[in-house]
């Protein structure tokens, strides 16, 4: 090993000793806030509860142009999910397979897996269906949980993958449900939170919303449709708003119905963080029946520079939206076009990208846009959306962009699914800064954080790359 990587080593050694006793970020340290050089912990997906996607610590321009791989671990095949960087493990939940793994953050060794899988069957699907996991995991408090295909939250002991507590939480039967959205944890309000959809496609359920008490595990739920209809469905991850104490949803189309008779389908949902009561609401009127407008991406919650508390999604019909908050039923605050709307995400079309706050710029990214280049990513100003930069990567993308220090962190994808890219840019200016390139596609947003990149394509080769000390 060269000297340069066992400076990386050190470098992970000493940031991992930083950590505080539940194997969290410093105390008083928030995301997008000065902490240590090269990221503190990746505790859940989004980085935390708001969907920030913001990492606190550093990492400059000069560090990005020295990122160079540290190791490659196979996590097995069908990569959907974001790893998680806790001290010194990594942990990541796998597609197919169904398992939830953790490997060492210096070296990629394997500490242990564990399998929490499920195998779907209906009359309306010609064979059975083996999704795997579809929801990133966290780690909070000591605790890791996992939102797994066999319908259940699972409380893990971080350290052998064990389980304290399980809750029950989605039906496989009849028609079966999947949880789709990675788990939101609170701790300000002692509570997980996820929504579930349906497995097939052939098969609609009520979309629903699903709160878990972390203390006792019990569970509470809000449906999301009147009684015997589908739709709704909740594909996307919650956002918390701890203060506020509401919590916030985007959600799927209402397939087939008219949009007035299942008003919070492809819509900004906001809850009473407590009852699951719905609050405020406000539905995408897209420009017609089966149009494809509703939200894969996740809503984002953020402040602008005079005091303005919004919250942001992009939407498969391409646009990105931008509402206040506390009022949602007024609808947009401004819009952007992000991509050429379609029903395929996985070929370039719409956008599925939850945006990114840090910096005071709200990131934003989607697929092939109207003039025709391959994809796009944005930066734009939060209150008024106007333009600060546009960078054109060499695909679509498709996954969240993970933001520390003054980089920005985006994989994008070939439309034939021959190659991705990871992409290190300038937050700042949009400037190129490093590239590397793998086989075929990657879906799983990227994290950064205790000195490294991870970087999970769906061949399953989990690949950690080395953020070199200043």
């Amino acid at each position: 090993m060269n000297r340069w990587m066992w400076g990386v080593l050190l470098f992970i050694a000493v940031a991992t000793a930083c950590r505080d006793t539940d194997g969290g970020p410093t105390p008083g340290m928030d995301a997008g806030s000065v902490g240590p050089v090269g990221g503190g912990d990746w505790l859940q997906y989004r980085s935390g509860p708001e969907g920030t996607w913001a990492n606190g610590g550093t990492f400059t321009v000069a560090q990005a142009a020295g990122v160079a791989p540290l190791w490659t671990a196979d996590a097995g095949p069908q990569g959907y999910t974001q790893p998680l960087i806790v001290g010194e493990s990594v942990y990541v939940t796998t597609g197919r397979e169904g398992r939830v793994l953790a490997f060492d953050t210096r070296t990629g060794a394997s500490r242990w897996a564990r399998t929490l899988d499920q195998i779907f069957t209906d009359p309306c699907q010609t064979r059975p269906l083996r999704p795997g996991f579809w929801a990133a995991p966290a780690l909070v408090n000591g605790v890791l949980y996992a939102a797994s295909p066999d319908g259940n939250v699972y409380a893990l002991d971080p350290q052998n993958g064990q389980t304290l507590r399980q809750s029950p939480v989605a039906t496989v039967a009849d028609p079966p449900e999947l949880i789709q959205s990675s788990p939101a944890v609170s701790t300000a309000l002692g509570r997980l939170y996820v929504g579930v959809a349906a497995i097939f496609t052939c098969r609609h359920v009520a979309g629903r919303v699903i709160s878990v008490d972390l203390a006792t595990g019990a569970s509470s739920s809000k449906v999301l449709t009147e009684a015997g209809r589908v739709g709704a469905a909740v594909w996307s991850s919650i956002a918390v708003d701890a203060p506020a104490k509401r919590i916030y949803v985007t959600t799927g189309d209402p397939v087939g119905q008219p949009l007035g008779e299942v008003p919070l389908a492809q819509a900004f949902v906001a809850l009473d963080a407590e009852t699951l009561e719905v609050l405020d609401q406000w539905q995408n009127p897209g420009p017609g029946p089966g149009d494809n407008s509703d939200f894969g991406a996740s809503p984002t919650l953020f402040t602008a520079s005079d005091g303005t508390r919004l919250v942001g999604s992009a939407n498969k019909d391409g646009w990105l939206y931008v509402l206040r908050r506390e009022r949602l039923s007024e609808g947009p605050l401004w819009k952007y076009p992000l991509a050429v709307g379609g029903k395929d995400p996985l070929q370039g079309q719409g956008s599925l990208v939850a945006p990114t706050f840090a910096n005071g710029l709200l990131y934003a990214a989607g697929g092939v846009t109207a003039d025709g280049a391959p994809g796009s990513v944005v930066a734009l100003e939060p209150l008024d959306g106007t333009l600060r930069w546009k960078h054109t990567p060499p695909g679509f993308v498709f996954a969240g962009m993970p933001a520390l220090g003054d980089v920005l962190v985006v994989v994008s994808n070939a439309r034939d699914n021959s190659r991705s890219w990871l992409e290190l840019l300038d937050a700042r200016t949009g400037a190129l800064l490093k590239r590397f390139e793998t086989t075929g596609p990657t879906y799983a947003a990227p994290s950064v954080g205790r000195g490294l990149i991870l970087w999970y394509p769906y061949s399953g080769q989990l690949r950690a790359l080395a953020i070199p000390p200043p």
